[in-house]
């Protein structure tokens, strides 16, 4: 059985994203005279003064896509590990369910259709079923994303989670963001670790997600940790959300950290800036530190 349920970009356009990725850090390096760091770090690139910038540029950003050992060997987002503990070890045992509950629902469409099946209960469908490691994975992850949001609630423990995932702890000095708004400029707006830390720690708070409505699939709450923020209108809104992904045997259990560019910019743009000349800006406690 085929199951097509992609949500993960494909292979051509995530090649796209980096190679533009890296097109940016060539022409922020040569801006700043600077030197692009070659590798999968998080620091991009090498300015006169030996500190590092990670560059980031588009409209959502993957931090970072690690594995189960990546993040059991983390200093701070092991918390993680709760939610890739969520699902079985072996992957074609994880598989083969997921196949018998959505051919069940895929079944059950064909024969009521989809507004019938949106009305389905997931108790009705774990009663069809019958025990299914698919069905209790979510189960499982629905408990351990509260515990992650738990956790991150210590302000203290979600500086260190930030820290090491945008700056891999102590390897990075700025977040380096190129503008979106005219994307034939190439302007980018430098920022120092710590503002970014000091503002995203003060800004924002955890949740989870509310479960989907996709009747072909088992649909659950609690199957992302979110991040988000008060936008100025009082509504809340998502700035990053983390996830495991499980499309593949080779990406079973990894983590995808995704942050949109523009709450983050909503956020860090409320500092003091200089602007250095018509590419560069420098915000905040950066304007003391960079120069070109």
């Amino acid at each position: 059985m085929t199951i097509n349920r992609r949500r993960a970009p494909s292979s051509r356009i995530s090649s796209e994203k980096k190679r533009k990725g890296h097109k940016n850090e060539d022409i922020f390096a040569s801006l700043i005279n600077g030197a692009v760091i070659k590798g999968t770090q998080k620091g991009d690139v090498k300015d006169r003064n030996e500190k590092l910038h990670s560059v980031k540029s588009g409209k959502k950003w993957q931090i970072f896509l690690y594995s189960y050992s990546r993040i059991s060997q983390s200093l701070n987002l092991n918390i993680l590990k709760y939610c890739q503990d969520s699902f079985p070890s072996d992957y074609q045992t994880y598989l083969s369910d997921r196949e018998k509950c959505i051919a069940f629902k895929e079944n059950y469409i064909k024969t009521n259709g989809r507004t019938a099946a949106k009305s389905l209960s997931n108790e009705e469908v774990s009663k069809n079923i019958g025990k299914n490691l698919y069905v209790s994975s979510k189960y499982f992850l629905k408990d351990n994303t509260l515990k992650v949001c738990d956790t991150l609630k210590d302000k203290t423990k979600l500086r260190n989670f930030y820290n090491e995932a945008l700056f891999n702890n102590d390897e990075v000095d700025y977040l380096t963001i190129k503008d979106n708004q005219n994307i034939s400029d190439n302007l980018f707006l430098i920022f120092d670790k710590n503002d970014v830390l000091n503002i995203l720690v003060e800004s924002t708070f955890v949740s989870t997600s509310k479960a989907g409505n996709v009747p072909e699939d088992f649909n659950v709450d609690g199957q992302k940790v979110l991040i988000c923020y008060k936008q100025a209108s009082g509504k809340s809104k998502n700035i990053i959300e983390i996830e495991v992904r499980n499309e593949s045997e080779s990406k079973y259990r990894s983590i995808r950290f995704n942050m949109y560019s523009k709450d983050t910019l909503s956020l860090l743009n409320n500092l003091n800036s200089i602007k250095l000349n018509d590419n560069i800006i420098v915000y905040g406690e950066a304007i003391p530190k960079f120069n070109l």
